[in-house]
């Protein structure tokens, strides 16, 4: 479904699940780190490790096979390296206050990064955990002296921001504010305004809870396999986490 026609360079937790199913209601396919997750065998997450540790090689074509817009970290991360190779695509932020951002982020995606699990690389789940250490914030998510650093972060989320203005035309960018609704979003990409509700999914409450679920699944099939193969290593329990009131 190649090329990209529009871009989401924001960072996660700005709503961008919930920006995700907008754009399949609108008839896009958006790419969102979730659809890696859906993959039990975990074989779509290979192609994305392998382009983020080669941005200026990667074949984004294939790497983006089957859809037309990305977004969440992995969106971010390329977002540059995309519209270089798409520079007709529109380019999305959607924009939320700083504050509620880094509770977001806090309460969800930094316990699940700092589980501390360590995977082999012939394991299944490998690509994709290194690929999250990767594109979630370049790294800084596991670099404490800096992510704990409310100044440092604060700075990097809005030079993060101010660099995509700064070099997309503004003719080809829309700022989406969360909460905003249907309507700017789809004068901009020139669609009709669907009947229903804008999404709202993905709370931190909803997050927490299918990485609950995920914690389950692996820790049965964790136990299946120590049952077969006696004596081999399960990889280390995810952290509880702490749910809080965010949004997105």
């Amino acid at each position: 479904m190649a090329p990209i026609k529009v871009i989401n360079a924001s960072l996660g937790r700005t709503g961008t699940s919930s920006f995700c199913e907008a754009m399949d209601m609108l008839g896009y396919k958006c790419h969102h780190m979730k659809r890696l997750l859906a993959d039990s065998t975990y074989e779509t997450s290979k192609p994305f490790y392998e382009a983020a540790l080669n941005r200026d090689e990667a074949d984004w074509d294939k790497v983006y096979a089957g859809y037309d817009v990305t977004t969440d970290f992995t969106g971010a991360y390329f977002w540059k390296h995309l519209f270089a190779r798409y520079p007709d695509a529109k380019v999305i932020l959607t924009e939320r206050p700083f504050e509620e951002w880094f509770k977001s982020m806090q309460n969800t995606i930094y316990p699940v990064i700092r589980a501390n699990v360590q995977l082999e690389p012939d394991h299944p789940r490998y690509a994709f955990r290194q690929l999250t250490r990767r594109v979630v914030l370049e790294g800084y998510i596991e670099d404490d002296a800096k992510y704990l650093d409310e100044d440092f972060m604060r700075k990097y989320y809005n030079d993060h921001i101010e660099e995509v203005k700064r070099i997309v035309p503004a003719n080809q960018l829309y700022s989406l504010q969360l909460g905003e609704g249907w309507e700017g979003l789809c004068e901009f990409l020139g669609k009709d305004v669907p009947g229903e509700p804008y999404p709202n999914v993905n709370s931190t409450a909803q997050f927490n809870e299918k990485v609950r679920a995920a914690k389950a699944r692996i820790a049965a099939a964790a136990a299946a396999t120590a049952a077969a193969t006696p004596g081999e290593t399960e990889d280390a329990p995810l952290k509880d986490l702490t749910i809080g009131v965010t949004q997105n």
